[in-house]
C-alpha cells in the first residue's frame, strides 16, 4: 500500500471514527440530557397536579368552618336538617358530627356530582369515626387527609367545635368526575390508582418500588410518544392510598432526537467536504514532493554515495527542514566514516603501544585455543615475536598447574562472566612468572573471541611476601604492645590500691598529732612562747597535710569516676559557687560577672568540681586586690566555644604557665596564698576526660585568665580531632 493510500485510508477511517464517536456521544450524553429535562418537567406537571388535589383540603376546611360556626349555634341537629344547596356550593360528598369519643351525633350525604342523597352505610361510619381520635395529634386539633372507603379514596378534614367539644368531618371523593375536573383544570391526563390492589400491573410496581428507593417524582416512559410521571398520595394513618399517575407527550424528547440526526446529518456532509478537500491539497503539496523525496533517496542508497545531497525546494516547510535533516545526516555519515577511519587507527596504535599484554585467543572449531592477535608488550613480556606468538597456543603458555584450571576459566567466560584471576606463564627462555589476567568474551564478525589483558605481578608478589613479613612482625610487636598494656594497667591498680592505702594509713596519725596539738594549744598546758609556736605550726601542718592527702585522693578518683554527659547549665553553677564563697567570707566584697544562658554538654558533676576550683582560684588569688572583679563567660574561637574565667588578683609570669597544671606546682609563696597544688592539675583532668584542653593567661600583679574548650577541635571537613 502506497502512502498516498494509507494517507486516504486514514482520513476517511478518523472521520468515520470521529462521527461514531460523535453519534454515540450523542447518542449517550444529549438523548440523556433530554431524558433529564423530560424528566424535569414532567416533575414539575406532576406537582402541578398534586397541588391542585392538595387545594382540595382548603376548600374542605373553609366549608368545615362554616358548618362548625352553624352547629355551635344551632347545635348537631343542624346537620340531620341540610338539604342538597350546601353540598353542590361546597362540592363535598359527606358532613357528620362527632363526639371527642369518636360517637356519631349527626350526619349527613349527597353525591354532589349526581345531585342526590345518599345514606351512608355502617361500615363508612366507621371508618370516619377512626379518624377522629387522630385529630387530637395535629395542630389545634385539626385534622386533614385521605383514607380509602373500598377501592375509592376519601379527602377528609376535622376540625372540632369549640363551644360542644364535639367535631365536625367533612370529605369529598376523589371519584372519577374529580379526576375529569383536576384534568381539566390542568390539562393534564390523570388517573388515579388504589396502591392496595392484590395483583398491580407491572407499571405500578415499577412506580411504588421507585418511591421505596426515596424517590420524590419517579417517571416511566410508556411508548416513544408518552410518558408518566407519578405521585404518591398517604393516607391519615401514613400508609400508602393512592398513586396519581400523570401521563404527558413525550415532545421534548422527540424533538431532542430530531435535532441529533439533523447535527449528525450536518457533521457528515462537513466532514465529507472537508476530507476531499484535505485529499486533495495532501495529495498536490505533501504526497507528490514526498514521492520525488523518496526517490532521490533511493538512488543515493543505491549508489552508496554519501557524499551526495539532495536539491532543497523554496518552501519553508517540514519537507524542506527534513531534506535539510537528510543532508546533515549524510554529512554526519561522512564525518563518521571519517572518524571511524581515524579511530581505527587510533585503537590499533592503542592495541600495539599498550603497556599491559593483550592477547585475543580463539573459542570456536579450529580456532580453539589459538592466539589470533597479540601486540607488542605481550610478546616483550614472553620472550617471542608477534609472529611466533601468533603461531602459539594459549596452554603453550600456561604452566602444566595452569592449564588444569583453565578448562574451568574458559566456560565462565563461555557463560558471559568477565574473569579476573592470577594464573602462571612460562616465558620462551623456560622461566615461569605470575600474571594477572582480566579476560572476557567478544564478538568480532559473528563468531566468539576471548580478549585477554596480562599484566605481569612478580614486582608485587615480592612485594606482598614482604608486606606478610612487615605484617607478621606488627602482629608481635601489637601482642608485646598489649601485654605491656595488661602490665601497665596492673601497675596503675597496685598504684592505685598503695595510694588508698598510705592516704588511710596517714590519715589516722596526722589526726591524733593534730587533736594532740590543738588539745595542748587549747588548755594553755604549755607556757613558753616558742614551744607554743612549734606546736601551732605543727598543727597547721597536720592539717595543711590532711587537706594535700584530700585532694590526691580526689585528684585519683576523677579516673575512675563514671562518665554521665548531660546539658549542664554552667551559669547556674558558677553562681551556686560564688554564692558558697561569699557565704564563707561575708565581709568581702567582689563584683561577679555571670551571663545568663551559658551551658555544656558533660558530666555535672566533673563540670561542678571544674567550675568549683577555677572560681576558688580566681577569689583566691584577688584577695588582696581592694575592688575584686571575677568574671566568668564564653566565646566563639574559630568554630570552637572557649569558656573563660577572669580575675584582676594577683596574676603569673607568662614563662611559668607551662607549670600552672602540674601536681604540686606552686608559683606564690604559701605565706601568701594558701593551697595544695592540686586543683588546676584536678581541672586539667575534668577537661582532658571531655575531650578539650585549657591554658592560661596572665600578668604580675594584673590577674589571670583561664581558657578551657569541653569538646575535641573540628576540622576543615568537619571531623573532630
Amino acid at each position: 500500500m502506497t502512502l498516498s493510500q494509507r494517507t486516504v485510508l486514514i482520513i476517511v477511517s478518523t472521520f468515520i471514527a470521529l462521527l461514531f464517536i460523535v453519534a454515540a456521544t450523542s447518542d449517550v450524553i444529549l438523548l440523556k440530557s433530554f431524558a433529564s429535562l423530560e424528566h424535569s418537567v414532567l416533575g414539575g406537571n406532576v406537582q402541578k397536579v398534586r397541588n391542585e388535589i392538595d387545594e382540595t383540603y382548603d376548600e374542605l376546611m373553609a366549608s368545615a368552618k362554616d358548618v362548625s360556626a352553624e352547629i355551635e349555634h344551632n347545635g348537631p341537629g343542624y346537620v340531620a336538617s341540610l338539604d342538597i344547596s350546601p353540598f353542590l356550593n361546597h362540592r363535598i360528598d359527606i358532613i357528620a358530627c362527632f363526639s371527642a369519643s369518636g360517637m356519631l351525633q349527626a350526619a349527613k350525604a349527597y353525591d354532589f356530582h349526581k345531585r342526590t342523597p345518599r345514606k351512608l352505610p355502617a361500615h363508612e361510619i366507621s371508618l370516619l369515626a377512626a379518624a377522629i381520635p387522630l385529630s387530637a395529634k395535629g395542630a389545634n386539633g385539626l385534622l386533614e387527609g385521605v383514607f380509602m372507603v373500598g377501592s375509592k379514596p376519601l379527602q377528609i378534614v376535622v376540625r372540632p367545635i369549640s363551644s360542644t367539644g364535639s367535631l365536625i368531618l367533612i370529605g369529598r371523593y376523589l371519584d372519577e368526575e374529580e379526576v375529569k375536573r383536576v384534568s381539566s383544570l390542568t390539562r393534564f391526563h390523570l388517573d388515579l390508582i388504589p396502591v392496595d390492589q392484590s395483583a398491580p400491573d407491572a407499571e405500578t410496581a415499577a412506580a411504588l418500588a421507585a418511591f421505596d428507593r426515596g424517590e420524590t417524582a419517579p417517571s416511566h416512559p410508556i411508548d416513544s410518544n408518552s410518558i408518566a410521571g407519578y405521585s404518591l398520595i398517604k393516607d391519615i394513618f401514613g400508609n400508602s392510598a393512592v398513586l396519581v399517575r400523570v401521563t404527558d407527550q413525550r415532545l421534548l424528547y422527540t424533538q431532542g432526537k430530531a435535532a441529533i440526526m439533523y447535527v449528525l446529518s450536518a457533521i457528515f456532509l462537513t466532514g465529507c467536504a472537508f476530507c476531499g478537500v484535505m485529499l486533495f491539497f495532501i495529495r498536490g503539496t505533501i504526497l507528490s514532493r514526498l514521492d520525488s523525496l523518496n526517490s532521490k533517496v533511493a538512488d543515493i542508497t543505491e549508489q552508496r554515495d554519501i557524499s551526495a545531497r539532495l536539491p532543497l525546494s523554496s518552501h519553508q516547510d517540514e519537507l524542506h527542514d527534513l531534506a535539510v535533516s537528510i543532508n546533515v545526516m549524510l554529512e554526519s555519515l561522512e564525518s563518521a566514516e571519517g572518524e571511524l577511519r581515524e579511530g581505527d587507527e587510533r585503537y590499533r596504535m592503542l592495541f600495539e603501544r599498550a603497556p599491559d599484554a593483550i592477547i585475543v585467543i580463539g573459542m570456536e572449531g579450529e580456532e580453539a585455543g589459538r592466539i589470533m592477535a597479540a601486540n607488542q608488550a605481550a610478546a616483550d613480556q614472553h620472550g617471542y615475536s608477534i609472529e611466533e606468538l601468533c603461531g602459539l597456543t594459549i596452554f603453550d603458555l600456561n604452566t602444566e598447574e595452569t592449564n588444569r584450571t583453565a578448562g574451568s576459566i574458559f566456560e565462565r567466560i563461555a557463560a558471559g562472566e568477565w574473569v579476573t584471576t592470577e594464573v602462571w606463564h612460562r616465558k620462551k627462555d623456560g622461566t615461569n612468572f605470575p600474571i594477572e589476567v582480566h579476560a572476557g568474551m567478544i564478538k568480532i564478525k559473528g563468531r566468539n573471541y576471548v580478549l585477554g589483558f596480562d599484566r605481569d605481578i612478580s614486582v608485587r608478589k615480592i612485594a606482598e611476601e614482604s608486606d606478610r613479613m612487615y605484617l607478621d612482625r606488627i602482629k608481635q610487636l601489637n601482642s608485646e604492645l598489649n601485654q605491656k598494656a595488661l602490665d601497665l594497667a596492673a601497675a596503675n591498680s597496685e598504684l592505685e590500691a598503695f595510694n588508698y592505702s598510705v592516704s588511710h594509713d596517714m590519715r589516722g596519725p596526722l589526726t591524733r598529732i593534730s587533736g594532740y596539738c590543738q588539745i595542748l594549744l587549747e588548755d594553755g598546758m604549755v607556757s613558753d612562747q616558742n614551744v607554743t609556736t612549734y606546736i601551732t605550726r605543727i598543727y597547721e601542718s597536720g592539717n595543711w597535710l590532711s587537706e594535700m592527702i584530700d585532694a590526691m585522693m580526689q585528684l585519683a578518683q576523677l579516673a575512675r569516676v563514671e562518665f554521665a554527659p548531660e546539658t549542664v547549665d554552667l551559669s547556674e553553677t558558677a553562681r551556686n559557687v560564688v554564692k558558697e564563697l561569699t557565704l564563707t567570707d561575708p565581709d568581702r566584697k567582689a563584683a561577679c560577672t555571670i551571663p545568663e544562658g551559658i551551658s555544656a554538654s558533660g558530666d555535672s558533676r566533673l563540670l561542678k568540681i571544674l567550675m568549683t576550683n577555677l572560681l576558688n582560684n580566681a577569689w583566691k588569688y584577688s584577695s588582696h586586690s581592694t575592688d575584686t572583679r571575677i568574671e566568668f563567660g564564653v566565646m566563639q574561637q574559630e568554630a570552637e566555644t572557649v569558656y573563660y574565667v577572669r580575675d584582676n588578683g594577683a596574676g603569673f609570669d607568662m614563662k611559668d604557665a607551662g607549670k600552672l597544671f602540674r601536681v604540686f606546682t606552686r608559683l606564690h609563696d604559701q605565706s601568701q596564698f594558701s593551697g595544695t597544688g592540686i586543683g588546676l592539675a584536678t581541672v586539667q583532668r575534668i577537661v582532658t576526660r571531655h575531650g578539650g584542653h585549657i591554658w592560661a593567661e596572665g600578668e604580675t600583679g594584673k590577674g589571670a585568665v583561664f581558657y578551657f574548650t569541653l569538646q575535641p577541635k573540628p576540622t576543615p571537613e568537619g571531623q573532630f580531632t
